[in-house]
């Protein structure tokens, strides 16, 4: 066995010809920048928090260093205090608040983008360059670091660093000196895609490298042929859409052609049946003027014919094809003697008839009754395929398609089977890209492709970014 190591760098999306962060891509997936004046509120939230933590050690500290800038401060006295015991309680409280208070606020920016402040009032904190979290030692540590060595310089190194460098940045994103030594930059959750939302992110980066909006022909109902036309070769081609949500598709090749069954009534989705073969004598040429009624052979090709009773006009380079000859008129006392098979055509069974199986799917009862999370029904009939644009597998016989709209892609072409079980019915994952899950009671199970398991009335099936809910079986 050979293991094979990718060493290759990751690509990181959304850089420029430079390698530098371009601002577009990041617009274009929908984050936004946080205001700055939320910022700042958030900034002053903490420190309000972290003033509250050392209040105990406050308290304590500040009449012992007032005393010791007067000069009244007595080390004797303050050893032999009966509430000594206390005082050091307080200020080892406090600085145990404030120590795990630093350390939380450190982790939770570097892993997750977020802190105390940042989390009320809905902002977060990303890796500029990848979007992701902004990483524990530069995006945090390093961060703090430097606000902290801000207040060597009493009040202005904190005004300049912290509030007045991030209206400087000429890409106004707000983005200041801290940001610019942590390569972070702040976002706004409200107004704009949290980051930190995996699949919405996943989505956002695949809708912008693929077309927002595929040009898809609607399928219309299965009740109206939409194309009924004849080659050259005379082999009529017809293509069916069944139901609101889709249908099959059909399309005749070869000496056979496809013929259109009844729709099943009452209900927006109904079954797509198999093509049915049409018998030879539904193609009907036009009677030739000069052709004899009893004379066999070949005939000249007629410039017009009829398809099941559909007009069509045959190409100039299609090969001939023998005419059938109607039989002669029969005596009334005398029967006749059928002739040869080019000589006379059987009688063109009815199209009902000729497709009396397929048919018979299509009519047959609900089995079960699926709701959307759009609120669209799907009422199962028989083996039903959902997806972007689902079809048959071969030799799957007479299915259902019920055809998604996802502009995220999230949903596979055939992503979901849904087949109808002595008891009930069963969903099955067609080996999509995003997978299948059903919730049951609370509890998410993956589905695994290819494994079918039993439905129950109430269940939620989840497929991609969608879902359906079991409301009858």
């Amino acid at each position: 066995m050979i293991w094979e190591i990718d060493d290759a760098p990751k690509a990181v999306e959304g850089l420029d010809e430079n390698g530098r962060p371009d601002p577009a891509y990041a617009a274009a997936l929908g984050l936004r920048t946080a205001p700055f004046g939320r910022r700042v509120l958030a900034t002053v939230l903490e420190l309000a928090l972290a003033l509250i933590l050392a209040l105990p050690g406050m308290l304590v500290l500040v009449p012992i260093a007032l005393d010791a800038v007067s000069g009244a401060l007595d080390l004797d006295a303050l050893f032999a205090r009966d509430d000594l015991v206390w005082l050091i309680v307080g200020v080892s409280v406090s600085q145990a608040l404030i120590t795990a208070y630093t350390i939380v606020q450190l982790v939770l920016h570097g892993r997750k983008g977020v802190t105390f402040g940042k989390g009320l009032v809905g902002i977060r904190s990303i890796n500029v360059r990848t979007l992701e979290r902004p990483g524990f030692w530069r995006g945090a540590v390093v961060r703090y670091l430097l606000i902290g060595a801000s207040f060597l310089v009493p009040i202005v190194g904190p005004v300049l660093v912290i509030a007045f460098s991030p209206l400087m940045d000429s890409e106004r994103r707000g983005r200041g000196w801290l940001d610019l030594a942590a390569a972070t930059w702040f976002v706004d959750v409200r107004a704009g895609l949290n980051p930190y939302d995996v699949k919405r992110m996943r989505i956002a980066r695949k809708q912008f490298r693929t077309a927002l909006h595929e040009e898809v022909a609607p399928l219309p109902s299965l009740a109206t042929p939409t194309e009924l036309h004849a080659p050259a070769e005379y082999v009529p081609t017809a293509r069916f859409s069944g139901g609101v949500l889709g249908a099959h598709r059909t399309t005749g090749s070869g000496p056979t052609g496809a013929a259109p069954a009844a729709a099943a009534p009452g209900g927006p989705l109904t079954a797509a049946p198999a093509p049915a073969p049409v018998p030879a004598s539904a193609v009907v040429p036009a009677p030739a003027p000069t052709a004899s009624p009893g004379a066999p052979g070949a005939a000249p090709v007629p410039a017009t014919g009829m398809v099941a009773g559909t007009p069509f006009t045959p190409r100039a380079d299609a090969a001939p094809v023998p005419p059938a000859v109607p039989p002669a008129p029969a005596e009334p006392a005398a029967p006749v003697e059928p002739g040869p098979a080019s000589a006379s055509a059987p009688p063109m069974p009815p199209v009902a008839e000729a497709a009396s199986a397929p048919a018979a799917a299509a009519i047959s009862p609900v089995r079960a009754v699926l709701v959307l999370d759009s609120g669209e029904r799907i009422e199962v009939r028989a083996t039903t395929l959902i997806g972007r644009a689902p079809s048959p597998a071969a030799g799957e016989g007479a299915v259902q398609l019920a055809r998604i709209d996802d502009e995220t892609r999230s949903v596979s072409k055939t992503h979901l089977a849904i087949q109808i079980a002595r008891r009930g019915a069963m969903a099955v994952d067609r080996a999509s890209t995003n997978g299948s899950a059903l919730v049951r009671d609370g509890v998410e199970t993956m589905l695994l492709p290819g494994h079918p398991v039993e439905l129950r009335t109430g269940d939620i099936v989840n497929f991609g970014d969608r879902s359906l809910r079991v409301e009858q079986l």
